[in-house]
C-alpha cells in the first residue's frame, strides 16, 4: 500500500508521527501527519491510523483523514 502512494506521488509521500502511539488490548492507534504532491495537488492534514496486532503482526489496519474528500481529490478518487 505504501509503496503504491509512493510511486503514484513521485516520492513526495510521507508519514510523520504527530503524538503518542496508544495500545489498548490488540488495537493500536498512531496520530500522524501524512504529506505529499502529485502534479499541480498537495495534501497535507493530520490522520490516525489503527492497526489490530495478534502475535506481534499488523493484521487489520484503518485509515482516518482529517479530510477524506481532500484526501480522495489527492489520490485522484
Amino acid at each position: 500500500m505504501i509503496g503504491g502512494m509512493m510511486e503514484v506521488s513521485k516520492g513526495t509521500f510521507a508519514l510523520k508521527p504527530n503524538g503518542n502511539i496508544m495500545a489498548n488490548g490488540d488495537l493500536v492507534a498512531m496520530p500522524l501527519r501524512f504529506s505529499g504532491a502529485i502534479d499541480d495537488r498537495t495534501m497535507d492534514m493530520p490522520g490516525i491510523d489503527l492497526f489490530k496486532v495478534k502475535e506481534g503482526k499488523i493484521t487489520e489496519v484503518w485509515l482516518f483523514s482529517d479530510d477524506q474528500n481532500a484526501e480522495d481529490i489527492f489520490w485522484g478518487k
